[in-house]
């Protein structure tokens, strides 16, 4: 038989032969590649030439399982051979592993009255420790106390305290002195006088530059009382120079009249020019022109008006071009008569894009800002056109604070477009929606625009509220409802549109809203509805149809196919039904859906 000893023995010694003489080429072959490959795999691993080795065992385990293979007629014997070498080296292992398990627990035994020693001797030096730092504490805290009784005993009174409270002497280290100056009495008496010259110098300024609080309030009070004077003397200026303007314009016609021969009589012709006299208003350039022309003729010592705006178009544009946009904003704001406070001005500024303090406000805002600051009573807010730009340009860069006060303070002037462009920058910017939605419906609602400022209050889930303001605006029509429920729609809105609210009639039918709806694409809300009411009661949808005056019942049939196409043949049946029912007969709209949905009637 072959054996993992005789393989080897053969294959390294070939002038001897301790096996007999194989005559097939085929085993012979197979036992000169089996010694090759028993070499091979010792080189490969470097196996040691003598002693136990793991390795040198998985070589020749697998070099016996070849010859296994190999030997088909011998293989059972070959296996039962393999498997008594295998369960003898495993028993030897396993004997090595006990054996080694058995002296660590005798090593550990044998140590284990010498640990025990130094714990022992560990634990009585740690008690001894705790016990002196015990002493210790108490020692400290006996201590404390008698410092803590004496210094209660010796405290002070108020009175006396007060008295000496100079002679006390300061603790720790003393501001503006190190800790070895402190200790230097040269050093502690410079720095004394140091000190009582500062204190002297505040007693000065404290005498000449300082007032008390009462007199920055009086000042502020005749500030307030002045700046009221001149917001009314404005107010009243505007009305006097509108009644100058209606004056001149009434002796203009009359010096007309004189030219034209007196065809009429005088009564007839100052009526008819009356009429126009009313609709007559101030303009910025009107107070250009009687200020320019008028009041400087009447008053020769004041000097000329137009040289003066001159020199203040000058002194904007020095500032403009010397970079300072800051100043250059609050003096174009507080121009005479608005000259500077227009279109072109705000392109002089929107061109600016590089500028000194990137991380400040960009000149454009920087003049946006200084307009808004310099509205007040008795003056006009920026035009539409500079209110939308405004706020388009603090939208973008995210100052949504400025645009609130704007809005809730009056300093621009409302329209349509600016309260779209608040509503885009909420839908842009969906975490300060709500805030834009709230400024939008201010500025809508001051502009008249009715059903955007429902539509913003809806967008906010306010439908209670969105109600309240539809039935309390009088110009709300149908089609403003319907605006409000294709801007946002949902089944809550249009259930609340079409119930009664508060004792008063819904201000849309059911047939109505729904037809409508299915016309923009919205058919599964008006099926969810229609669902909805069926499913509330037994005749409910049927009393919501013939009660409806909104709704023909060819509308409703269209409501009917609707139902077939989206898959409820049941709720289709049930609403041509009730048309059917009624007194009088009922058109439907020529087509294949018609036709099928009858089948579903008669079925």
């Amino acid at each position: 038989m072959f054996g993992p000893g005789n393989l080897h023995h053969s294959a390294e010694e070939s002038g001897r032969r301790t096996l007999p003489p194989i005559k097939s080429a085929s085993d012979k072959y197979f036992l000169e590649s089996l010694g090759e490959y028993i070499q091979h795999e010792k080189e490969r691993l470097m196996c040691p030439d003598e002693g136990p080795d793991e390795q040198r065992y998985i070589i020749y385990s697998s070099a016996f399982d070849k010859v296994i293979e190999y030997a088909t007629a011998y293989k059972t014997i070959l296996t039962s051979i393999k498997k008594e070498y295998d369960e003898f080296i495993c028993a030897i292992k396993k004997s090595e592993r006990d054996a080694k398990l058995a002296h660590g627990k005798l090593q550990a035994m044998v140590a284990q009255p010498t640990s025990l020693m130094y714990c022992q001797r560990r634990a009585v030096q740690l008690q001894e420790r705790i016990a002196i730092i015990q002493r210790d504490t108490a020692e400290l805290q006996a201590e404390l106390n008698r410092l803590q009784e004496s210094k209660r005993d010796k405290r002070p009174s108020l009175h006396q305290k007060t008295s000496d409270s100079k002679a006390l002497r300061p603790v720790g280290q003393i501001p503006g002195l190190t800790f070895d100056e402190s200790m230097n009495p040269a050093a502690l008496a410079k720095h004394l006088e140091y000190l009582e010259r500062k204190r002297t110098d505040l007693q000065m300024k404290r005498k000449s530059q300082y007032v008390s609080v009462s007199v920055k309030a009086d000042l502020d009070n005749k500030m307030r009382s002045a700046l009221d004077q001149r917001d009314e003397l404005a107010v009243e200026n505007e009305r006097l120079q509108l009644r100058y303007k209606k004056m001149k314009f009434l002796n203009d016609s009359l010096i007309t009249w004189e030219k034209t021969g007196k065809e009429v009589t005088l009564l007839e012709f100052i009526t008819s020019k009356l009429e126009n006299i009313f609709d007559l208003k101030m303009s910025d350039t009107d107070f250009l022109g009687i200020s320019a022309v008028v009041f400087e003729e009447d008053d020769p010592s004041k000097v000329n008006e137009s040289e003066l705006l001159v020199d203040y178009i000058e002194r904007f544009i020095d500032l403009f071009e010397g970079g300072e946009y800051e100043a250059a904003a609050f003096h174009a704001a507080k121009s005479p008569h608005g000259v500077l406070r227009n279109m072109e001005t705000m392109e002089r500024f929107k061109v600016v894009t590089v500028y000194q303090g990137q991380g400040e406000l960009p000149p454009l805002l920087l003049f946006f800002q200084a307009l808004m600051i310099s509205v007040h009573a008795g003056k006009q807010p920026p035009g539409e056109t500079l209110s939308v730009e405004g706020v388009r340009c603090a939208m973008q860069h995210n100052y949504v604070e400025l645009v609130t006060h704007w809005v809730t303070q009056k300093r621009l002037t409302y329209s349509e477009a600016l309260g779209d462009v608040i509503c885009e920058h909420g839908d842009r910017k969906p975490r300060m929606a709500d805030t834009c939605l709230a400024l939008a419906h201010i500025v809508y609602k001051a502009c008249g625009v009715l059903r955007k400022a429902a539509l913003s209050m809806c967008k906010r889930g306010m439908i209670s509220s969105t109600m309240e303001f539809i039935y309390q605006s009088k110009g709300f029509t149908a089609g403003d409802c319907l605006f409000v429920l294709k801007g946002c729609p949902s089944l809550a809105l249009l259930q609340a549109l079409t119930q009664e609210y508060q004792g008063q009639p819904a201000v849309l039918s059911l047939g109505f809203a729904c037809h409508a709806l299915l016309n923009s694409d919205l058919e599964d809300l008006a099926l969810q509805m229609v669902e909805k009411t069926h499913s509330s009661g037994q005749g409910t949808l049927e009393k919501v149809i013939l009660d409806d005056t909104g709704c023909s019942a060819e509308n409703w049939g269209e409501i009917a196919v609707c139902c077939s196409q989206k898959n409820k043949p049941l709720l289709a049946q049930e609403i041509l039904s009730i048309l059917l029912s009624q007194s009088g007969a009922m058109r439907l709209s020529p087509g294949i859906e018609s036709s099928r949905l009858m089948q579903h009637v008669f079925m």
